[in-house]
């Protein structure tokens, strides 16, 4: 094994890329070696920086932060301008259905908590110590809590 590959192998990308808070990090390292150094290193390392670049586009679904998916970007850029033809068309599309289908499982995710609500005992407290002008304008903006709040 080559000094090279010993020294890659010692930042533990793929271990980071799997731990959710140090995913954006372990993305940007990736992107930096991708543009800094790519080209000059040996085949296997070249396939071993590939494959650890395909591996952080693909567990983008499971990232919950915004600066995840800002990082993956960031790699996914840095991929297009460092890789030959073939396998930049790869990474963009395994880019493309991570994104879908991190969208899809955030979707998910929003749906299942569904809105966030105060206890209405709470909104009509609130909505007490209002003036008369913000009152109106909190009227006009959530009209169904006035109505509930009339019922009682």
């Amino acid at each position: 094994m080559s000094n090279r590959t010993e020294r890659y192998q010692k930042l533990c990308l793929e271990e980071s890329l799997s731990r959710i808070y140090q995913y954006p990090i372990a993305c940007k390292e990736l992107s930096f070696i991708l543009r800094g150094a790519y080209a000059n290193l040996p085949k296997p390392l070249q396939s071993l920086v590939f494959q650890h670049t395909l591996t952080a586009i693909r567990l983008l679904p499971e990232m919950q932060t915004g600066s995840a998916v800002a990082a993956a970007h960031f790699l996914l850029q840095s991929a297009e301008a460092a890789f030959p033809k073939q396998k930049k068309s790869l990474v963009v599309t395994e880019f493309k259905q991570a994104k879908v289908a991190h969208k899809r499982r955030s979707k998910a995710h929003r749906e299942e908590k569904g809105p966030s609500q105060l206890p209405q005992d709470v909104l009509v407290h609130i909505f007490c110590l209002l003036d008369l002008q913000s009152l109106i304008s909190a009227g006009l903006v959530c009209r169904h809590l006035f109505k509930e709040i009339n019922v009682q």
